[in-house]
């Protein structure tokens, strides 16, 4: 039996993390969702780090999507990560410095574009 793909996603936006989380799990993904960076790094200890894919907004109060994402590659190594954003050059490039490519996704974006993304980024 195929694993089911863990993916958290990650936007202060409410309405954009109800949409994402209807397309992706409409696409047998198990998703979970987080108004926060803080929120999400404590989903994933309650999921022992058994996130596969990290989907993140860039531009966040609090805890922005690359710091966001630097604590998890050090904490959860194989986890994945995909950045969003409307901007076309987010971040610091901490993370590109660190972990080579970033994996980035413009918003808006259609379903089949998310789904394509995701389906690449974790095969």
């Amino acid at each position: 039996m195929k694993k089911k793909h863990n993916i958290l996603v990650i936007d202060d936006d409410e309405t954009v993390l109800q949409v994402i989380e209807q397309i992706l799990a409409s696409t047998g993904y198990h998703v979970q969702t987080a108004l926060s960076g803080r929120k999400a790094l404590e989903l994933a200890e309650i999921a022992n780090g058994e996130v596969d894919l990290v989907l993140t907004d860039v531009v966040m109060p609090e805890m922005n999507g690359e710091d966001l994402a630097l604590v998890f590659k050090r904490t959860y190594p194989a986890t994945k990560v995909l950045f969003m954003s409307a901007y076309l050059k987010p971040g610091s490039g901490r993370y590109e410095e660190l972990h080579g490519k970033m994996e980035f996704i413009v918003k808006p974006f259609s379903s089949e574009k998310l789904r394509g993304e995701v389906k690449r980024i974790l095969s």
